[in-house]
């Protein structure tokens, strides 16, 4: 194995490891090696007054937590299907014993 370092010397154990520089400088202009840091736009200063308020981590962190929250239906899906179908006959036998109720009183 050759490396470019020299003819035939391979890369001993002990020998650092180091980056090779390239041969030729860079072609890019100055403006893209040194970029101008970026516009602080609108949205940027209302975010960053907003959160400048007092409170406002902790708001943050209590949203957060609700975003991430996993609902019952997630946790437990046939349980929430048994509890659904149940309350589902429920309600249509309470619309069925209704309409009962009104045709019974003529």
């Amino acid at each position: 194995m050759t490396t470019d370092r020299g003819p035939d010397r391979t890369r001993q154990p002990g020998d650092p490891v180091r980056l090779r520089t390239p041969d030729q400088p860079t072609v890019l202009p100055d403006w893209m090696l040194d970029p101008p840091p970026p516009r602080r736009t609108l949205g940027v200063r209302i975010a960053e007054g907003v959160a400048a308020l007092p409170g406002a981590g902790a708001v943050r962190r209590r949203w957060w937590a609700w975003q991430g929250r996993q609902r019952l239906r997630d946790r437990y899906p046939n349980t929430v299907k048994v509890i659904a179908m149940l309350v589902s006959f429920a309600a249509s036998l309470a619309l069925v014993l209704f309409a009962y109720a009104l045709f019974s009183q003529v």
